[in-house]
């Protein structure tokens, strides 16, 4: 690519501007399916034979086989292409959800939190009123997430004093709102959906 970059831009700049999902087909010895997804910065090539079978995740020679040149000529699109696509697409996700279960539960909590968050499901057990499991639900994802030094040391002041039930709620409303945490948490709620949404880049037909 920074060849083609050196060489010739104008090709280059068409490239980099195609839509995600693009397909095609081409004629080749090893007949299946080549699919390239991504979920943020998570990426992921697939051989597959025409049994549906992986046979091969490694970029270099997945590269060698589908490498073309500008008189390559092109195929036609097999009538079982797209349910052979979203095979694939349904094993990334797999693989894309278990990432992302696997890093939350690494997900390093400071002591305040894990007690904040503990004290919060047994209140949440103990709610009758869904406008209060709402906001209980929402201080919970709040708190979950990175905090600040500043938001971490009001935390310690809840532990210490060993705020509980109604009153922590409260407390924990007020942190909320000061530190107007509504807006960075909605922002790392849209970045993460936005990044790690899992989708196809491109795929091949090797017919």
């Amino acid at each position: 690519m920074r060849q083609l970059y050196r060489e010739n831009p104008k090709e280059y700049e068409r490239i980099a501007q195609l839509r995600d999902g693009i397909r095609s087909a081409k004629y080749a010895v090893q007949r299946g399916l080549y699919v390239f997804c991504q979920a943020g910065r998570y990426q992921q090539m697939f051989l597959i034979d025409e049994q549906g079978t992986i046979l091969s995740r490694d970029m270099s020679h997945i590269m060698g086989v589908i490498k073309a040149i500008p008189d390559t000529v092109q195929a036609a699109v097999p009538a079982n292409y797209n349910a052979a696509v979203m095979r694939v697409k349904q094993q990334f996700v797999k693989e894309v959800r278990r990432r992302q279960s696997e890093r939350e539960h690494t997900l390093s909590l400071t002591q305040s939190q894990r007690y904040v968050l503990r004290e919060l499901r047994e209140v949440f057990r103990n709610v009758l009123d869904e406008d209060e499991k709402a906001q209980i639900s929402l201080l919970e994802k709040a708190f979950r997430g990175p905090i600040t030094t500043a938001i971490n040391r009001e935390l310690n002041m809840l532990r210490k004093n060993t705020v509980q039930g109604k009153d922590l709620v409260k407390s924990l409303g007020q942190i909320y709102f000061q530190h107007q945490m509504r807006d960075w948490v909605e922002n790392r709620s849209r970045q993460v959906e936005d990044e790690e949404t899992p989708r196809i880049i491109c795929s091949e037909g090797l017919v």
